[in-house]
């Protein structure tokens, strides 16, 4: 009898045990989408060589969107990365715009005062951009690599005009966060974007990346200033 009395203890402090026992990080921890990339290594022979489609710069598409807003991700644990490309004469004169690629998966190319978002789980990424012939791709692409906690937000901007920056991050930059708010303001969703994270609200795994179509725009919801009309009247002479 003491004997099964020992044997019933032990079994209720390896049972509590058990459930005291907190839930692993990686157990929570939210998945991609993407396939992974080794961050150590250069874009190999496919992401310079290949076969793909191709987006007409901001001198053909005119199309306009909504000014910027600030949002919030779908899943509080996801990073949020506004890429954006501000107005100037040089971006307007575009005729066909480079190609931008995550961990070798095509987005949205940026286009002249165009802005939109991508939220990912938090890690380390790959953002490259090549400019095709058509549909042929040859160059040796541009690419930066960056690293993204839950919950933050990212402001990279889209920079062709610079001469001075030769460094493998070609026309990437990864700006501070108040810098970013102040230059991005301006811009227009003009694309859609995109949310990496493979859990659905629902915590089901979707095994691609969710489209976030923009709302339809409409140029009268945008607020004007412009001086009032008034008629000239004679007796104020």
């Amino acid at each position: 009898m003491r004997n099964l009395c020992f044997l019933l203890c032990g079994v209720g402090l390896l049972t509590g045990c058990q459930h005291s026992v907190p839930q692993s990080s990686d157990a929570q921890a939210l998945r991609s989408t993407l396939p992974p990339v080794d961050v150590t290594q250069k874009p190999g022979i496919t992401d310079q060589y290949h076969i793909g489609k191709f987006s007409v710069g901001g001198w053909v598409n005119q199309k306009l969107g909504q000014y910027f807003q600030p949002i919030q991700p779908q899943n509080p644990q996801a990073a949020v990365v506004y890429l954006y490309r501000p107005d100037t004469r040089w971006n307007q004169q575009e005729i066909a715009a480079a190609n931008l690629f995550i961990n070798g998966k095509r987005i949205p190319s940026l286009l002249n005062n165009h802005y939109y978002w991508i939220e990912l789980p938090a890690g380390t990424y790959r953002l490259s951009s090549s400019r095709p012939l058509t549909v042929f791709h040859f160059q040796d692409p541009k690419y930066i690599d960056m690293s993204v906690e839950a919950g933050q937000s990212y402001y990279v901007k889209y920079d062709e005009e610079n001469p001075g920056r030769k460094e493998r991050s070609g026309p990437f930059l990864i700006v501070p966060e108040k810098t970013g708010r102040n230059q991005i303001a301006f811009t227009r969703l003009k694309s859609s974007s995109y949310n990496f994270v493979a859990q659905d609200q629902n915590g089901k795994i979707r095994s691609k990346a969710q489209e976030l179509k923009p709302a339809k725009y409409d140029e009268k919801s945008d607020v004007l200033l412009v001086k009032p009309f008034k008629l000239w009247n004679p007796l104020t002479w």
